[in-house]
């Protein structure tokens, strides 16, 4: 009878021994590896910041002051235009819109007459018919829904006419207004040469942050007329983008030739003088939406 022995059953033991070390030794050095590897990325980003540190300028005080200056100038800035969208600027016609139509149409009549007065002591050009872009309201009143857009386009024509007037240009040819979107039907029988449809890529509206309204003037006179118009716009008291501006003769010929004459305080005599252009300018006023952080 044979005796069994344990040396069959230790090879294969001892195998698998081995093999489980080979593995635990080959982790073992991978793990060493990233660890390595890491540990000298971890190095490499302590030496870039240690760089930024050392080149990163300290300011000085007077640096400091001057940042904060700046920035409580940008801040007052902002919020002095922040204010003159909403319509809470220092200047801004915010007076409370008519709450009957009559008294809408009394506040008309009254508008065009004082413009017309106005536009008199100026010595500027009228058509005997003009009525500022409200022709469409000389017998009767605006409808109840739109008592609110015509003031406001009242106010904003009032100041528009005015600042023109202080242009002293020769002639104002016409005034017209965007349709009120509440637009009656009955409105539609009046004459349309108080309004213009304003070209949308050219509005800064953006829905639920920037509403206004757009307004076409035309009017006649020299260059001069024109520069200080819009002048005049960028130093007011209200937000208005000047979006489009047409120049066209005024006749054939725009320049009166003269001849040259010789002057006796040696002032040179332009050989040609300017003439009378015809000018349409396109302006949109802009103001804030209600509520405007809370569009999306």
């Amino acid at each position: 009878m044979k005796h069994l022995t344990a040396l069959p059953l230790l090879v294969p033991t001892a195998t698998i021994c081995l093999a489980l070390v080979a593995g635990e030794s080959w982790l073992l050095l991978r793990s060493r590896a990233e660890a390595a590897q890491a540990l000298s990325a971890l190095q490499q980003k302590k030496q870039e910041r240690d760089s930024l540190a050392r080149h990163s300028p300290v300011l000085s005080p007077e640096s400091e002051a001057a940042v904060s200056t700046a920035l409580f100038s940008a801040n007052r800035a902002l919020a002095e235009w922040r204010s003159l969208l909403q319509g809470d600027g220092a200047g801004r016609l915010t007076t409370p819109p008519p709450v009957r139509s009559i008294d809408a149409f009394f506040e008309l009549t009254d508008f065009i007459g004082q413009l017309r007065a106005k536009a008199g002591q100026a010595q500027v050009g009228l058509r005997p018919d003009e009525n500022f872009g409200f022709a469409a309201h000389t017998n009767e009143g605006p409808a109840v829904e739109q008592i609110a857009t015509i003031h406001r386009q009242r106010l904003a024509i009032q100041y528009l006419v005015e600042t023109l007037l202080e242009s002293h240009p020769q002639a104002l040819l016409a005034v017209r207004r965007e349709r009120p979107k509440t637009d009656a039907v009955r409105d539609q029988r009046y004459r349309t040469d108080d309004f213009f449809e304003l070209d949308r890529t050219l509005s800064l509206r953006q829905p639920g942050l920037i509403e206004g309204e757009a307004f076409r003037l035309e009017f006649t006179g020299q260059t001069e007329a024109l520069r200080l118009f819009l002048n005049h716009l960028g130093t007011g008291c209200q937000p208005v983008v000047v979006r489009s501006v047409e120049v066209g003769p005024r006749v054939a010929d725009s320049l009166t030739r003269v001849p040259a004459l010789p002057s006796p305080s040696a002032v040179p005599v332009p050989l040609v003088k300017p003439g009378i252009l015809q000018f349409g300018v396109i302006l949109e006023l802009a103001r804030l939406a209600p509520n405007p952080a809370a569009a999306p």
